[in-house]
C-alpha cells in the first residue's frame, strides 16, 4: 500500500507534465494546400473552449465559413464566417487570409475587418476526396513556439459525410495530437 501512495502522485504528475510539455513543441502543419481545392463552403463541425476567448466557439452553432480566392493577391483568401450566438442572433465577421511567408502556406494568418490584431490560422490537417478537401483541421497558435495547440477548429464540406466517415478519425487525431486539455479538446458543434 506504501509503494501506491508513492506511486499514484508520481503517475498524476507525469500524466500532467506531458499534457502541459505537448503544447510547448510545435504542431506539424499539412506539407502542401491548394487553395483551389480549400476555397467554398465549410461547416463548422467542432472547435475548442479556448476560442471563446475569440469572441467564437461552443456557444455559436450553424456556423459556416467562407472563402475565395482573392484576386489581386497572390495565395490570399477572402473569409466570410457566419452563424448564430448563444442569444440565437445571427452574426457575420469578413476579412482576409494571407502568409508571410509563401513558402508555408499552411501557416497562415488571418485578418478580419474591426479586429485590431491579426490571428494565427495553421493547417495542421487535411482530408482530400474527389479533387477537393473534405475536412480541415486548424490550429491557433499564441505564438510560433508556446501555445501551438491553444485553439482548435474542425470544418467540414458535409456535415452528415463527415459524422458518418470522418469524425472519429478527427477525434482520435486531436488526441494524439495533443488536443487533449479541458481549453483545447475536440467539442463537437452543432
Amino acid at each position: 500500500m506504501r509503494n501506491l501512495n508513492l506511486l499514484l502522485p508520481i503517475l498524476l504528475f507525469k500524466t500532467v507534465t506531458c499534457r502541459f510539455f505537448d503544447n510547448l513543441f510545435p504542431i506539424p502543419l499539412v506539407s502542401s494546400v491548394d487553395l483551389k481545392k480549400y476555397i467554398g463552403k465549410w461547416h463548422q463541425v467542432g472547435t475548442s473552449r479556448s476560442t471563446k476567448l475569440f469572441g467564437t466557439g461552443v456557444d455559436y452553432y450553424n456556423v459556416t465559413a467562407t472563402y475565395e480566392l482573392q484576386k489581386d493577391y497572390n495565395n490570399n483568401i477572402t473569409v466570410l464566417n457566419e452563424g448564430y450566438n448563444s442569444n440565437e442572433e445571427f452574426e457575420n465577421i469578413s476579412g482576409y487570409s494571407y502568409c508571410n511567408n509563401n513558402d508555408i502556406p499552411a501557416k497562415r494568418k488571418v485578418h478580419f475587418t474591426g479586429v485590431p490584431v491579426d490571428g494565427s490560422y495553421w493547417i495542421v490537417k487535411l482530408e482530400e476526396e474527389q479533387n477537393q478537401y473534405e475536412y480541415a483541421i486548424i490550429a491557433g497558435p499564441l505564438t510560433r513556439w508556446f501555445g501551438t495547440r491553444f485553439s482548435l477548429y474542425v470544418l467540414a464540406r458535409d456535415i452528415k459525410i463527415y459524422k458518418e466517415k470522418y469524425e472519429a478519425e478527427v477525434k482520435e487525431w486531436c488526441k494524439t495530437n495533443g488536443f487533449t486539455n479541458w481549453w483545447n479538446c475536440y467539442v463537437p458543434t452543432s
